[in-house]
C-alpha cells in the first residue's frame, strides 16, 4: 500500500506518464521506502498508528496555536522593528529569519531593501521597537 501511495503522489507531482518517467517513480518509491524502513525501523507499524499519530500532532499543533489566546484578551502591546541586512548572503539571511520566527513572540514578516521586518509582541510597549536588546548578541 505504501508503494502504491507513493506512487501516486511521484505521478501527480511529476505530471509525467512517459515510460522513463514511470521507470523513474518506481525506482525511487522502491528507494525512498528502502532508506525509510533502514533508518526509522519499527517507528510506524500500521495505518492505525499512523492515524494516530497525525491526529497526536494535529492536537499538539491546536494546543500550542491556543497559548497564544492570553495574548489577545490581556493588555499586550504589538509593533513593527527590522533587523539590517546588508551583506548579508540569501543562506544568512533564511537562517536569521528563521530564528526570529522560532523566537517566541515574534514573526519574520518579510525583507525589503536588504532589511528584515518583525512583527513583535510583548507587555511593554517599550520592548517593542528595541532591536539590540533581543538579538544583537544572539544573531550577529
Amino acid at each position: 500500500m505504501t508503494y502504491i501511495f507513493l506512487f501516486f503522489i511521484w505521478s501527480v507531482l511529476i505530471n509525467d506518464f512517459s515510460d522513463l518517467s514511470i521507470i523513474l517513480g518506481i525506482s525511487m518509491v522502491f528507494i525512498t521506502v528502502k532508506l525509510t524502513n533502514l533508518f526509522f525501523k519499527n517507528t510506524i507499524y500500521g495505518t492505525i498508528q499512523l492515524l494516530i499519530y497525525s491526529i497526536g500532532s494535529i492536537l499538539k499543533m491546536y494546543k500550542n496555536t491556543f497559548q497564544f489566546i492570553p495574548l489577545i484578551f490581556y493588555k499586550r502591546h504589538s509593533g513593527i522593528t527590522h533587523i539590517d541586512m546588508k551583506g548579508k548572503s540569501d543562506f544568512e539571511k533564511a537562517a536569521i529569519s528563521i530564528s526570529v520566527t522560532l523566537t517566541p513572540k515574534t514573526l519574520a514578516l518579510y525583507e525589503e531593501d536588504e532589511t528584515l521586518i518583525i512583527h513583535k509582541v510583548s507587555s511593554n510597549s517599550e520592548e517593542i521597537h528595541e532591536i539590540e536588546s533581543e538579538w544583537e548578541e544572539d544573531i550577529f
